[in-house]
């Protein structure tokens, strides 16, 4: 394939390849190229060819750590591309850390003989990491094009169909950047201020600008994913369920009187009471037309103006009508008791009796 020297021929199809050193509009649209034309096999492809051919060295089982950039950089130098100053910084302290994970010793892990499925967890992982190699590729690009470029991370986790359960581990990665460039524009550490004199202080900014711009997309991912997702929905819980704790007097032998089954009380309009500890008669009335309910110990959804009781001076007379009165009889029942009302707080206790309950 004839060599291409002009990198405006980028984008039309066949792949660049140069013989010399690239200026930084090509590099830009080099890299433009391989990001729209190529993946991530592609470029640890390249990495490795490159390691191969120029290191004598294995790669495999680290390449996957590092950014697609640095695969299609290999590319460019592998068919014959030479980078400028500044990029060749770059590309040198990438292979001073990938020399460095293959020293490591490895860690072999049999589990009888089985292969390990991937669990959730495992997958979480892989695809916050897979969004990390291409946003820290992203940010590569916008440096190597001198920060010309127009970067935009939303797009690759798009892409990458990212969503809320990756973010945590995105946010923190970037946080992280973030905090060690700008620990550099406040440091008065010589070593640290050595290890990034490649980079001017608002070239730093820039570079924190994108870390910001990084987190800001993933936090609106994190909303999107909040906003589409469907809202849980709850179990309902049975009548014997929700009275399973309340508190009440199963029967009082003293007049004779025994309590309703308390499952009774869901989606009732009334419920009659009387504490036979302080001889008050009240009538609970529903709020709504969805009836009263309970939880422990607690009558839920009354009406509390007009939920009252009021204490019987003969609750052996008044307590046999309530029991066998009509709906007229009931709706002035407590009205004809000569007594103060007072309001009923919804609490129960073992000395009230359910006396009756109206639908």
């Amino acid at each position: 394939m004839a060599r291409i020297n002009d990198a405006n021929v980028v984008m039309t199809g066949h792949e660049p390849k140069f013989d010399r050193e690239l200026s930084k509009l090509e590099m830009v649209s080099t890299l433009s190229w391989y990001t729209q034309n190529k993946d991530t096999k592609d470029a640890m492809k390249y990495a490795t060819d490159y390691f191969k051919k120029n290191h004598k060295l294995n790669v495999e089982d680290v390449i996957k750590n590092y950014t697609t950039t640095f695969g299609f950089v290999c590319r460019i130098l592998n068919n014959g591309g030479i980078l400028g100053e500044r990029d060749k910084i770059w590309f040198d302290d990438i292979l001073v850390k990938i020399k460095e994970d293959l020293a490591k010793p490895k860690v072999e892990v049999m589990v009888d003989d089985k292969p390990v499925q991937p669990n959730i967890q495992d997958r979480i992982r892989e695809k916050a990491s897979e969004c990390i190699g291409e946003l820290e590729g992203l940010l590569d690009e916008y440096i190597l094009s001198k920060f010309t470029s127009n970067p935009k991370p939303y797009g690759i986790m798009h892409t990458l169909n990212i969503k809320g359960v990756h973010t945590n581990r995105i946010l923190e990665h970037w946080k992280r950047i973030r905090s060690e460039y700008d620990n550099v524009l406040t440091t008065e550490d010589e070593l640290i201020k050595e290890g990034y004199s490649n980079f001017s202080k608002p070239e730093i900014k820039k570079i924190i600008g994108f870390c910001d711009s990084v987190i800001t997309d993933a936090l609106k991912v994190v909303n999107e994913s909040i906003k589409s997702r469907k809202p849980r929905q709850r179990k309902q819980k049975s009548p014997e369920q929700l009275v399973s704790k309340l508190k009440y007097l199963d029967k009082f032998e003293e007049l004779k009187l025994e309590s309703v089954s308390p499952k009774d009380i869901i989606g009732a309009l009334q419920l009659w009471v009387y504490n036979t500890k302080s001889r008050k008669l009240g009538c609970y009335n529903a709020e709504d037309a969805g009836g009263l309910s309970v939880k422990g110990s607690t009558i839920l959804n009354f009406n509390e103006s007009k939920s009252t009781h009021k204490k019987l001076r003969k609750p052996e007379v008044t307590l046999p009508q309530v029991l066998t009165g009509g709906k007229v009889y009931l709706r002035n029942a407590l009205d004809e008791i000569k007594a103060v009302a007072s309001p009923l707080n919804g609490r129960l206790n073992t000395d009230t009796i359910l006396l009756r309950t109206i639908k």
